[in-house]
Parts: structure tokens; C-alpha cells; sequence
């Protein structure tokens, strides 16, 4: 059985199961979950409740089942196993093994390489060109739409020279991102990311968030742009970064599949100052 209302951005952000099972099964929005959460592991309400003061650990048979009640994903499961074996483990050197686990666990969880599907850049090196400037990505995927395929519509939407425009497509075209067809540009490829780390990530995030700012410039009433300073507390920190990764995750399962008919740029930014 499984419990709908469960929201799985509220797992890795916790690193000991006390605190993560009063999120799930108490306190606001959770009224009655603690009694089904027992009929579907056929225990008393009485034994949750002995877990959650501390007095009782949860049985790896127990947690294993929780999960699946609380509609924990396959990893979300593995990650909670983890936090539950470690623990109950009786010896240091089994406890450090599973913390280890569980935070190989959590660190793939926020991997953008895992939430986006995106492949690493096999050569990064070779493109420093790609990623000179916002106008290559930008005219790379504009030719996957209907208005973004000719010369003259890239260097009009774009506000670019011609001759900018067309020494791009060449130079896609030479890397395989592009095809042309008579007057036409159309995208053949090119779903990758550098690294994290990699100097030309960096660059890109520059680039774009230049070009953030010249839009908001704009005013345009149908773009978005937010900036906040803010004092937080440090458990406020996690619960924005789960934010961020879980819209990033759900963002790239809406855009992969989308029909191409407008090329937009998504920035994200969260950090401590």
C-alpha cells in the first residue's frame, strides 16, 4: 500500500532516520498516517510511536517495508536502508561502512548528471569554442524549432550579425550539432554538459547569467527573474537545495520529451554568502 500524499524531495535531506520519520509520519498534513503506516506493516500504533521517542529501532524488515508504504523510489529506499543499518550497527567499523553508503547515496541523488540524463562532453577541450559565448548554445537549439532554421531568422531573434550566425552554424555543422538542408538548419545533436569542475562549466554559467541580466533589462512581462539575500538556518540550507535539485530533476523530464517550439534559457543559482 502506498501513501499518495508523500513528497519525494523530503529523503536525502535527512542524515538519521529519527528526524526523517517524524517528517513522514507526523505533524502537519500527516493526521492518521502513523495508524496506516501500522495496519500496512500489521504492527501496533503503539511500536511507532516507540520508534519515534527513540526507544525502539526500526527492523531492516520493518524500514524495508516503511519505504514502500511511504513510496520511496528505489534509491530513496536504499538511502533510508542505509541510515537504518547504520544505526543499528553493533560495530564502528559496519556503522562507517553504512554512513559511507548513505552518503554515495546522496551525493548521486544531487548529481545534475543523474537528475538531467545528460552525458558528460566527451572532448571538452575541443569545443572552448562551443563555450566562448551564449550565442552557440543559443543558436544550436533554436534550430530545433520552426522559426530558428534560416540565417536570416537566427540573426533577426538573436539581434547577431549575419556573418556571427553564419560562422556558428558552419562550426555546428562541423561538430555535428547541425545539419543543413538547402537554406535550411536543422539540430542533429548535442544533449551534453561539461562537468562540474571543469573550467568550461564555469564559462557557461557565466555566459548565461550575463545574459539574464540584458533580459531583465528588457522587462519583457513574460520572463521571470528573482534574485533573494537571505538568512536561513542551516536545516533551511538542505530543504532549499532539495527544492532546487528536485525542480531540476522534474524540469528535465518535461523538456526531454517536449515538442520544440521555443528555446528558453533556465538558470538556477543558491548559494551561501
Amino acid at each position: 500500500m502506498t501513501d499518495t500524499k508523500y513528497v519525494s524531495s523530503k529523503v536525502f535531506g535527512f542524515k538519521s532516520t529519527l528526524p526523517l520519520l517524524k517528517a513522514h509520519l507526523t505533524g502537519d498534513g500527516n493526521r492518521g498516517r502513523l495508524s496506516r503506516a501500522g495496519e500496512a506493516l500489521n504492527v501496533q500504533r503503539s511500536y511507532f510511536s516507540r520508534v519515534l521517542s527513540g526507544e525502539l529501532q526500526l527492523t531492516p524488515d520493518h524500514a524495508f517495508r516503511l519505504a514502500e508504504f511511504l513510496g520511496f523510489d528505489e534509491s530513496e529506499r536504499d538511502y533510508f536502508m542505509a541510515l537504518v543499518e547504520a544505526e543499528r550497527a553493533s560495530t564502528p567499523s559496519y556503522r562507517e561502512f553504512q554512513k559511507r553508503r548513505a552518503e554515495v547515496l546522496r551525493k548521486k541523488f544531487e548529481s545534475l548528471d543523474e537528475r538531467t540524463n545528460r552525458k558528460e562532453l566527451a572532448a571538452p577541450q575541443n569545443d572552448i569554442e562551443y563555450f566562448s559565448a551564449w550565442y552557440w548554445s543559443a543558436i544550436h537549439f533554436l534550430t530545433s524549432t520552426a522559426d530558428g532554421q534560416s540565417v536570416a531568422a537566427l540573426s533577426e531573434r538573436l539581434n547577431l550579425p549575419l556573418k556571427i550566425v553564419r560562422e556558428v552554424l558552419q562550426g555546428l555543422k562541423t561538430r555535428g550539432y547541425v545539419s543543413s538542408q538547402s537554406e535550411r538548419w536543422l539540430y542533429a545533436a548535442g544533449e551534453f554538459h561539461t562537468p562540474k569542475g571543469d573550467p568550461l562549466t564555469t564559462i557557461h554559467h557565466q555566459n548565461w547569467r550575463t545574459r539574464a541580466v540584458q533580459d531583465a533589462q528588457l522587462n519583457d512581462d513574460e520572463s521571470i527573474h528573482f534574485t533573494a539575500v537571505q538568512s536561513v538556518s542551516r536545516g533551511d540550507v538542505e530543504k532549499l537545495r532539495e527544492l532546487l535539485l528536485s525542480f531540476i530533476g522534474d524540469a528535465s523530464r518535461i523538456a526531454g520529451p517536449s515538442n520544440p517550439e521555443e528555446t528558453i534559457a533556465l538558470t538556477c543559482d543558491l548559494f551561501r554568502v
